[in-house]
């Protein structure tokens, strides 16, 4: 069957029980027609609170079989990730779409959409403690000689331990019945715990804020590092926020040359947890 393609993403919020997810995939996939389908689904079975985690997902043509091969099949692509409340998806996450002759090989971004994610609220209602997150294609996807579509979307949990399942979702814009959802897979178990010595990750013990004073190079890093989120913030001696990143490794290095000389503060934070050193720029 020939078609255009949009990807469409989706995205849930809080855990609740396997049995509650079961009779939502039942009724969903009574609505569903499927023309492809994702067939890597690499989220991992363990995750730590208020850290981060990539999922990489590959989707191919299903078993229904389609007609992908007259140039011109393009679209708006719709992607969707159910996740539990408190948990967000970084945005703009790149894709590249592989096709049987490279000549049609192309890439774009999935970009949230408070529209997608609300229609995939009302056709695939999330249930209690879980919310869609949605995004689309920021250009049209090409699906001519179809071969295959990759992309990685970047998870940050929440600051709750516990067992939770998350779903993903793939879909077309302009087709009723893939719109806003062609595939859903099923629910897929994580569990979160709170990481040992978490409490310690911006102790003076376990952070390194060097050279200082410094010419133009800043270096962070942390020991005992378990993937958790920091978000640093550095301010003038007037209080003026001049940069602000978020730390997602164990050792971090930044070019600081465009800063006037002077004193500087770095203020860095952990969910609940903060820590704070003065450097020196000359």
């Amino acid at each position: 069957m020939k078609k255009t393609f949009t990807l469409g993403f989706l995205a849930g919020s809080k855990k609740t029980t396997m049995l509650a997810l079961a009779s939502t995939l039942f009724v969903i996939s009574m609505v569903l027609v499927g023309c492809y389908e994702f067939t890597t689904v690499n989220q991992p079975s363990q995750a730590f609170t208020s850290s981060h985690f990539d999922v990489p997902l590959i989707a191919k043509q299903d078993a229904g079989g389609n007609d992908w091969t007259v140039p011109g099949l393009q679209d708006i692509g719709l992607f969707g990730i159910l996740l539990p409340n408190g948990w967000i998806v970084k945005d703009s996450i790149p894709y590249t779409i592989i096709s049987q002759d490279p000549a049609y090989n192309n890439t774009g971004l999935l970009v949230y959409s408070t529209i997608i994610s609300q229609r995939l609220q009302d056709s695939l209602p999330a249930i209690f403690g879980y919310h869609w997150w949605g995004a689309k294609t920021n250009v049209v996807a090409d699906m001519t000689l179809f071969d295959s579509l990759y992309f990685t979307p970047r998870i940050y949990t929440g600051s709750n331990a516990g067992v939770f399942y998350l779903r993903y979702s793939i879909g077309d814009e302009d087709y009723w019945d893939r719109n806003p959802s062609d595939y859903i897979t099923d629910p897929i178990q994580i569990t979160v715990t709170k990481p040992v010595g978490i409490q310690d990750i911006l102790s003076k013990a376990n952070v390194s804020v060097f050279p200082n004073p410094t010419q133009g190079l800043l270096n962070v890093n942390f020991d005992g590092y378990k993937s958790q989120v920091v978000q640093m913030n550095v301010f003038n001696s007037n209080g003026k926020l001049v940069m602000a990143k978020e730390l997602l490794k164990s050792s971090n290095s930044f070019d600081i040359s465009s800063l006037p000389k002077g004193v500087y503060v770095v203020d860095l934070k952990s969910g609940l947890n903060t820590s704070s050193s003065k450097i020196v720029v000359n």
